[in-house]
């Protein structure tokens, strides 16, 4: 017999032979099965397995010899959760649910996709977001939408943006390449018509989110942790002649678990700090970690080019708030001074809009990249994006959205509850 986990998608198998993900005794039904049973990729309970006849199978992939396949979204992730088995569980809605793999104390062991602590923070920045409901507006002439936006003199085809990522020997069960990860990033986001962010690991040469970029030409914006101040103007220094777009510091890095040996450490940056680096580049440069108006206000006196609202994915700290709770006060403490760009549980063209509607210019998405670029590349990145973009069309024609400055608390709704 051979049974299929309804969450996942992926197969389990009965026979001693084979691709098994369970090891069942022959004949075995779903009610021999024990209660406890979880899927060992998804951790989906037992009520999630069906009995599948093999004609239900799916086709073998065609560089596998088998039919040719659609090579879609649901495919790309498909791939990526077989990739992040017992890691990630690539699940409809990426929430910090805290049934789900990623989520969970760690005790020291590396967190993967997950959060800090409890994953309270990865948890709160999705209901945060979700707390805000759009209204729908539809009596009005119709205009398609205007979604394009220039920053850092550069035309976007959307206001969204790939946030900085890395650590794929770290998080990510080592499913590809560092290097080849940072690639599909950067490429699939320029070939949709967008920007990609590369970061740094300690697992990997520290310049080789930077040289990577270097290799595409400069399009693309490395963010590096906030090491040691001599290090981080000496990164700046070869970003410029590398002729990056910009340059950005993660701040709130500073809580990286990662960095903690004697040779890569992390630390906090003051104000005169912030200055130092602004002042020893031409290139824009981005603070990211900032979740408090005092903050921003500081971000702005350095000097920067951006100001970056984000927790991390609430991977440094548990317990904290989610993007969507401080953004809207930082937008009306430094709007019009600088460009403001916002992640935080970014995860559809809808999701773009709320955090434009919020007070951002620029959304930016992590995870779900993360998982497709493993998936697939830079053509599962640029799918995604394109994704993204007929969401947010959609979400812009039915809010009465014209043009991107249409998008503000006006449009949106919000529950008295988190």
């Amino acid at each position: 017999m051979t049974y299929r986990c309804m969450n996942c998608g992926l197969f389990v198998y009965d026979e001693p032979s084979g691709n098994q993900t369970i090891n069942l005794e022959p004949g075995t039904t779903v009610e021999d099965i024990p209660d406890s049973y979880r899927c060992p990729v998804c951790a989906a309970p037992k009520s999630y397995l069906q009995t599948a006849s093999d004609a239900a199978m799916p086709p073998k992939r065609a560089d596998d010899g088998g039919r040719p396949v659609e090579r879609d979204l649901i495919y790309y992730r498909r791939r990526a959760r077989e990739q992040l088995t017992r890691l990630c569980g690539v699940y409809p809605v990426c929430d910090g649910d805290p049934s789900h793999l990623c989520t969970g104390q760690r005790y020291g062991a590396p967190i993967g996709l997950g959060g800090a602590g409890q994953a309270k923070t990865f948890e709160a920045n999705y209901r945060a977001l979700q707390q805000y409901r759009l209204k729908m507006r539809v009596i009005k002439a119709h205009h398609e939408p205007e979604m394009s936006i220039s920053i850092f003199g550069k035309e976007l085809t959307a206001p969204v943006m790939g946030a900085a990522l890395s650590g794929v020997k770290n998080n990510m069960n080592d499913a590809i390449p560092e290097e080849e990860f940072y690639w599909g990033l950067l490429k699939g986001a320029q070939t949709f018509g967008t920007i990609g962010m590369v970061g740094n690991t300690p697992s990997s040469p520290e310049d080789l989110g930077v040289t990577t970029v270097g290799k595409n030409k400069g399009w693309g914006i490395p963010f590096f942790k906030p090491q040691s101040q001599d290090r981080l103007i000496k990164l700046f220094q070869l970003a410029e002649k590398l002729d990056v777009i910009a340059i950005g510091v993660d701040l709130e890095g500073a809580g990286s678990t990662s960095w903690v040996t004697p040779e890569k450490r992390v630390y906090r940056k003051s104000e005169d700090e912030l200055q130092e680096l602004v002042d020893c580049t031409k290139k824009p440069v981005i603070f990211k970690g900032i979740m408090s108006t005092d903050d921003a206000v500081k971000v702005v006196d350095s000097g920067a080019s951006a100001c970056y609202v984000s927790n991390h994915g609430g991977r440094v700290l548990d317990g904290g708030q989610g993007v969507a709770e401080v953004l809207p006060d930082i937008a009306e403490e430094i709007s019009g001074t600088i460009p403001i760009l916002a992640d935080g549980t970014v995860r559809t063209g809808f999701d773009v809009l709320k955090i434009r509607a919020l007070g951002a210019d620029v959304a930016l998405i992590g995870r779900p990249l993360a998982q497709v670029c493993i998936g697939g590349g830079y053509a599962a990145v640029k799918l995604y994006f394109e994704y993204v973009k007929d969401d947010l069309r959609r979400a812009m024609v039915m809010t009465g959205c014209d043009t991107l400055k249409d998008a503000n608390m006006s449009i949106l709704d919000k529950l008295g509850y988190l």
